[in-house]
């Protein structure tokens, strides 16, 4: 409902993930995230795919990985669970997590 909605933030996260995984292996790591996001009650309103790109610096010994931008709406005490599962993802090398505003 539009009451509902208006509890939830609008946020936008930038997940890279692994470059040695397989394309089948990306593409399912995405799915998870975007399940476990609908799993605390969030909304996805769009993903954006960057695909493998060079870090700006290595990580883990990493010089590239795969890039995603994930938008979605959450409510913000949920948020630290979600934070939660991407710090215990090994598959991911780095996310960021923002609150944006919409327009209305």
């Amino acid at each position: 409902s539009d009451q509902r909605r208006k509890l939830m933030n609008s946020y936008e996260s930038m997940i890279v993930l692994n470059p040695e995984l397989s394309e089948e292996d990306v593409t399912n790591e995405l799915e998870k995230i975007l399940e476990l996001i609908k799993s605390l009650g969030g909304e996805i309103i769009k993903t954006d795919t960057w695909g493998k790109r060079t870090l700006c610096y290595e990580i883990n010994k990493k010089k590239e990985g795969y890039y995603y931008i994930n938008y979605f709406r959450l409510d913000a005490d949920k948020i630290p669970e979600l934070e939660n599962q991407y710090k215990l993802n090994e598959k991911l090398l780095r996310y960021n997590l923002l609150r944006i505003e919409e327009e209305s």
